[in-house]
């Protein structure tokens, strides 16, 4: 965390706008690839990844692991998951293809964009909301 971040919120929220760009962007590259042959569409997962980072932030601790009980040395050590701080790109699957193998679905490309872009403003709006609070409170401990 930056020394020069209003609250540890702020830093949660931008690495958010982040990922909601690049969200867009995939989603922009589906529909510009709607007469690709055989293209599948892709998005990204990153919500996992945002919550584990608020996990961390804020000190909370989830355990979601159950802890295995080694009572004999001849026992397999359970498989160690690897530490996944990157989001998850991923085929978006259970469309009809069309004839030339394509499965994008103009309807819900741009139903998938529009839900992006809100939560995108979202964001963004609670960004600005945020640095206001802070500006007015700087400008009125400047008149006292």
């Amino acid at each position: 965390m930056s020394i020069f971040s209003y609250s540890q919120a702020r830093e949660l929220a931008q690495e958010a706008l982040d990922y909601r760009a690049l969200r867009r962007d995939m989603i922009a590259s589906n529909i510009a690839n709607i007469s690709t042959p055989m293209y599948r569409p892709k998005d990204i997962n990153f919500e996992q990844m945002l919550a584990k980072k608020s996990d961390e932030i804020f000190n909370r601790e989830r355990k979601l692991e159950l802890k295995v009980a080694i009572t004999n040395a001849n026992h397999l050590l359970p498989l160690e998951h690897k530490n996944n701080n990157h989001p998850t790109i991923f085929y978006r699957d259970g469309h009809l293809s069309r004839n030339d193998g394509n499965s994008v679905d103009i309807d819900i490309e741009t139903t998938e964009m529009g839900k992006n872009d809100i939560m995108y403003q979202a964001l963004v709006g609670a960004l600005r909301k945020q640095a206001g609070i802070y500006a007015y409170a700087l400008e009125s401990s400047r008149n006292i």
